[in-house]
């Protein structure tokens, strides 16, 4: 037998119709090779009854199961699409051609016995020695990494179904480069900052793998709780301006903006946190120059919602080559 090359790995993933039912990949994510850690979950049950041994366990026996998987690297903007619309939920897409307009926020719903639960997906690894699909996934945690020297950079958690192997899929990769974070602007309250030098956003949603009983370890569902918003940024401390906002509770809107190219290549990822409540300031020498890092949480309101209504923390806005119902 060959021993196999990690690099040779490719994930590949494809939205579902009917969660946990596994769908062959229709899109290739590009990942770093550390960041990818799929795993199956089977919780023991032991048979520890009385035999008159000095022996606690006498029998495993595999209980329930599920899958979770983990990855990130760099931000394409063609792709960071399906993590944001897996965990979020509402997806609205404009333009007849590319470049198409994906607004994505979290899905509400005030309709009685309504599904306001986001869409989930069918993950695919190629590792190699095999290939296996992860069905039902769906994303819970998010960040976005930003760093003035560096790419843009996130990671993701899901939990899904069991896994299963099958067929190797033929990959196609975007053709996009990453996006450097220093072609990104912020704004705050409404004007450009030039000072924002690093920090991150992270969505998260309490994650449930729900059981029922019938005749399969697999979940019934994996259900997605309400979602938090939380971030921190790192400013060079020219004045006072964001310990004011702080001390005084300004809880001022917050746009990153990253975009490039034009016409039909034109790229964007934007994510915006109207109600951004400052939760504390840090004033630091750690460097050469003074600095201030703020900590902050996404109130919920009616600017950042998205098709479905409602309140929301956050809403994203991309803009890529892909055509409407390709997230969700």
């Amino acid at each position: 037998m060959a021993v196999m090359s990690s690099v040779r790995s490719f994930i590949g993933i494809a939205k579902e119709a009917t969660k946990g039912t596994p769908v062959a990949a229709t899109d290739y994510l590009l990942v770093s090779k550390d960041s990818v850690k799929p795993a199956d979950i089977i919780d023991p049950l032991y048979d520890n009854g009385l035999r008159g041994s000095n022996v606690v366990n006498y029998n495993y026996i595999q209980g329930r199961t599920r899958s979770t998987f983990d990855f990130g690297g760099a931000v394409f903007a063609d792709q960071i699409g399906y993590p944001l619309a897996g965990l979020l939920g509402s997806v609205a897409t404009t333009g007849a051609s590319a470049p198409f307009t994906h607004t994505i926020s979290l899905k509400n719903s005030l309709a009685a016995a309504a599904d306001d639960q986001p869409i989930s997906y069918t993950l695919t690894d190629f590792y190699a020695a095999a290939v296996r699909q992860y069905p039902g996934c769906q994303f819970s945690d998010f960040t976005l990494s930003f760093n003035a020297d560096g790419m843009l950079e996130f990671d993701t958690k899901s939990t899904g179904w069991e896994s299963a192997t099958t067929t190797a899929p033929t990959p196609t990769f975007s053709t996009l480069l990453p996006t450097p974070v220093w072609v990104g602007t912020v704004s705050i309250g409404g004007s450009a900052v030039s000072t924002a030098v690093e920090g991150s956003i992270s969505m998260k949603r309490n994650v449930t793998p729900i059981y029922g009983i019938s005749n399969t370890q697999n979940p019934f569902s994996v259900y997605l709780g309400p979602v938090e918003v939380t971030g921190s940024f790192k400013f060079i401390m020219e004045n006072d301006t964001e310990l004011t906002r702080f001390l005084n509770n300004t809880q001022p809107a917050i746009v990153l903006n990253w975009a490039q190219g034009a016409g039909a290549s034109a790229t964007q990822i934007q994510a915006t946190i109207t109600k951004g409540a400052y939760t504390a300031a840090v004033i630091e020498r750690g460097d050469d120059y003074v600095s201030v890092s703020v900590e902050l949480n996404g109130q919920g309101n009616a600017t950042d919602a998205g098709a479905t209504g409602g309140f929301a923390p956050i809403k994203w806005v991309l803009q890529n080559a892909k055509a409407s119902g390709t997230y969700a």
